[in-house]
């Protein structure tokens, strides 16, 4: 419930500073449809994650791990949550994504 939306933003170098302007483009992007986000992932890196407090990130980071293996692990693969299911997420748990 702390992820939402996580995009992929495409394999860069690591330090190179296309991967930071792309990162600040797609955090930009969600911001104007008013969908904040509080990850990323960079293609064959890592995940980058932030929030308001560290303890927060860290647990934000947690849950996008647990998610990720909880994916990997499935098979098969579930089924994409719908709409009403992902705002009933958001109502009781104050997701802001």
């Amino acid at each position: 419930m702390k992820v939402g939306h996580v995009p992929l933003i495409p394999y860069h170098r690591p330090g190179n500073p296309r991967a930071a302007s792309l990162v600040a483009q797609v955090i930009a992007s969600y911001g104007e449809r008013g969908t904040p986000i509080r990850a990323v992932m960079l293609e064959r890196l890592c995940p980058n994650v932030w929030h308001d407090t560290p303890a927060a990130a860290m647990a934000t980071l947690e849950e996008l791990q647990d998610t990720a293996r909880l994916w990997t692990l499935s098979k098969p693969k579930p089924a994409l949550l719908a709409d009403i299911q992902i705002y009933e997420l958001r109502q009781t748990f104050g997701a802001r994504w």
